[in-house]
């Protein structure tokens, strides 16, 4: 079934708002910038603007045949006007008007002379996507257009994201449901004598034929105990050859892209049969969630939610001692705003949509983990995430 497409009217509003914001801070305009890579990196913003995704991978700049390669632009200027510089041809897809897309092997200099027609060789530029934007290209840059000064403005398009229209919910629910039937396949190949790389490869002969792309796979399995085992890899994060073994745990957590918007959900499972000490650790993990899930209601803060999930890990006396403190994140054409840390004071509107992910360790060797994602409605959240939540 073909994806549903997001019309070009809602691209070109996405454009007018950024612009209106720019111009509402006093800046001559924006200077998006997006790199993509052949597979998947931060391609969001020139993705929100412009439907347009670079598929080339990143190669140094040879000066003289192609500089920016892997990287997009999109300048936008505060009363509307805008240019798209691309290293790759249209495919057809690109939702911007002909005579505002270049595409060019000479990206650097393609952006420079886009913002000289476009007037805007001096003033307060807001720059998005400074961090995937190299040291080296942005001195070429500022380098030939010395009048122009780069602040930051990253929330721009971060607060636009952050709450989807329909269409975008329609295909956030889509990658969801395919990222679900993929861990779900994992989870069955999740047998003794099977390797990591061999539970992966089960998921992705279901999500690859659907036109899906796995973006990072969070592995590991163990078996707790007096002695406990912990079996987990980083490069890729599926190499650890150790096949697994009846009475071990195996917990999931993946994470992918179906038509450019993701899915990210988590599982726990039991190698075998299951131990009571299993159970505890894969049921606390999925309280949690539970608890910030009943959080979730337009008018509450991102750090309520975190506070009712961590209070309830708290309660069952697991400490917060993970790598990631927060509870979760929105979701869209990345890891999107807002944080579900209880630092974060942004108020939940309908429309948001938000992961809620915890793992919970022990100090006997055990794990559980556990993800969902839902939607921000009207009166509380809709869960979109339709995997199976046990399999025990």
């Amino acid at each position: 079934m073909d994806a549903p497409a997001i019309s070009s009217r809602e691209f070109a509003d996405r454009r007018d708002r950024a612009a209106r914001m720019a111009d509402a801070r006093g800046l001559q305009g924006l200077l998006v910038c997006s790199r993509g890579g052949g597979t998947l990196d931060r391609y969001g913003d020139v993705l929100y603007l412009t439907n347009h995704y670079t598929s080339f991978p990143y190669t140094p700049d040879l000066p003289g045949a192609w500089t920016g390669r892997a990287h997009g632009f999109v300048i936008l200027r505060a009363d509307g006007a805008f240019r798209l510089i691309t290293d790759v041809p249209n495919d057809g897809r690109i939702a911007a008007p002909d005579e505002a897309i270049a595409y060019t092997d000479l990206v650097l200099e393609g952006v420079v002379q886009a913002l000289q027609d476009l007037g805007m060789e001096t003033g307060s530029l807001g720059l998005v996507g400074g961090d995937v934007l190299p040291v080296s290209a942005f001195r070429q840059i500022t380098g030939a257009l010395p009048g122009l000064t780069f602040p930051d403005a990253q929330d721009v398009l971060a607060s636009l994201r952050a709450v989807k229209s329909p269409a975008e919910i329609v295909l956030l629910r889509r990658a969801s449901e395919l990222g679900s039937r993929t861990i779900e396949a994992m989870m069955k190949a999740a047998r003794p004598g099977a390797t990591h790389g061999e539970v992966v490869a089960a998921g992705q002969a279901v999500l690859n034929p659907a036109g899906g792309q796995l973006y990072n796979s969070f592995m590991a399995s163990g078996r707790g105990g007096d002695v406990p085992v912990f079996n987990r890899a980083a490069f890729p994060t599926w190499e650890n050859t150790a096949p697994l073994e009846d009475g071990q745990w195996m917990r999931l957590g993946i994470s992918g892209v179906l038509d450019g918007y993701m899915f990210d959900l988590a599982r726990s499972c039991a190698v075998g049969r299951p131990t009571n000490r299993q159970i505890e650790l894969f049921e606390t993990a999925i309280e949690v969630i539970d608890a910030g899930i009943a959080a979730v209601r337009p008018g509450a803060t991102a750090s309520d939610v975190a506070h009712a999930g961590l209070d309830a890990q708290a309660a069952r006396g697991f400490a917060n001692s993970g790598v990631f403190k927060a509870l979760g994140h929105g979701l869209g054409l990345g890891w999107d705003s807002p944080w579900l840390a209880p630092n974060d004071t942004t108020v939940l509107e309908p429309g948001m949509v938000l992961c809620l992910e915890r793992t919970i360790r022990s100090e006997d060797g055990y794990l559980g983990d556990f993800e969902e994602t839902v939607v921000v409605t009207e009166t509380g959240c809709e869960v979109i995430t339709d995997a199976r939540k046990r399999f025990w």
